[in-house]
């Protein structure tokens, strides 16, 4: 395509543009800028300063949006590599995969032909292609390997086409954009895409979990009341203040009225350990609400002490610590 000339700011709001459509979160440009930082020298080169232009090559365009959408979560990696070529290099080295390979891209070739051509006469209603006769072909002629190989160019050509900043197409229809400082300075729970916590979130703080302490603190217990729901529990979520040191109740799944919680939360967003008098207030609060237990949610973790204390006493309080959370954020993440 070549070289794109323009204004530094029509860069900079293009992809502040194409990240906010692709991934629907939208980033700031502030936020931009601190992503650049990251690759090569594109921040130098983009930050607007009057009316002094910038140029940058398709390519660059192209490695730029893969980055960013890398680097917000959207993306599993950020390669501008052609799907098939990767796939090529990824069975070249097995001679019977690789033949299987071969052949199962012949088919995909025909199904595209055949497909595009079909679309021309007839466009399908849904706008899409259905690959389902080319998947059995594949999985008729070389069974479930054939099968998982065109399931591989069918997702591929889906990524390559969802990465390029030159069409609009994307992997979710997303109905709105969220605003990525809301994650960290918004005590909002409403959320498009999960009951309390926005699965954009988690899909960003599964790329960066070391900003997993940074979120608002309601938001943090956001996430964890996500994580129960999606475990298949009943959630109350606390007000968030006043709430008398009871941040969620957690339900069996259908409780009756005067079922008491099954689990008493309490959510720490900190730096420092926890310490005893937290441990010896969750109890009092399981104790009281007549729970089955607590559970102490945090980025830290126990105290050495406080986790003594726990055991030596035998107190009915758990810990999910910051490992912990990061295997939570890992199961809820877009698969």
């Amino acid at each position: 395509m070549g070289g794109i000339s323009g204004h530094r700011q029509y860069f900079v709001d293009s992809f502040i543009e194409i990240v906010g459509y692709k991934t629907g979160i939208l980033l700031s440009q502030s936020q931009l800028f601190r992503l650049l930082d990251e690759i090569g020298d594109f921040r130098a080169r983009l930050e607007p300063d009057g009316d002094k232009g910038a140029r940058l090559h398709s390519t660059e365009v192209e490695e730029v949006t893969a980055f960013l959408l890398h680097r917000v979560g959207n993306t599993a990696t950020p390669s501008t590599m052609n799907s098939h070529i990767a796939l090529h290099h990824k069975y070249k080295g097995d001679e019977v995969a690789f033949a299987c390979f071969m052949s199962v891209s012949e088919l995909f070739v025909e199904f595209l032909n055949s497909a595009t051509t079909q679309a021309r006469k007839s466009p399908p209603k849904s706008g899409k292609l259905d690959p389902s006769d080319f998947i059995k072909r594949a999985f008729d002629k070389h069974g479930s390997t054939g099968g998982e190989m065109a399931l591989e160019m069918i997702y591929g050509v889906n990524s390559d086409m969802h990465r390029s900043p030159w069409g609009q197409i994307r992997n979710v229809d997303w109905v709105d954009t969220v605003e990525l400082k809301s994650l960290f300075q918004s005590e909002a729970l409403e959320a498009s895409y999960g009951s309390f916590f926005d699965q954009r979130f988690i899909d960003y703080l599964h790329q960066n979990f070391g900003e997993i302490g940074d979120i608002h603190w309601r938001k943090f217990e956001g996430l964890t009341g996500e994580y129960f729901e999606r475990e298949g529990f009943q959630v109350d979520v606390g007000p968030g203040r006043n709430d008398d040191g009871i941040d969620l109740r957690i339900y069996r799944d259908e409780p009756t009225k005067n079922d008491p919680a099954l689990i008493i939360v309490q959510c720490k967003r900190q730096k420092a350990k926890i310490d005893k008098a937290l441990v010896k207030s969750v109890y009092a609060d399981v104790l009281h609400e007549k729970a089955e237990s607590g559970l102490i949610v945090t980025t830290s973790s126990l105290s050495p002490g406080a986790a003594l204390m726990r055991n030596a006493r035998g107190y009915p309080v758990a810990d999910a610590d910051r490992e912990t959370l990061r295997e939570w954020i890992h199961k809820m993440r877009t698969q």
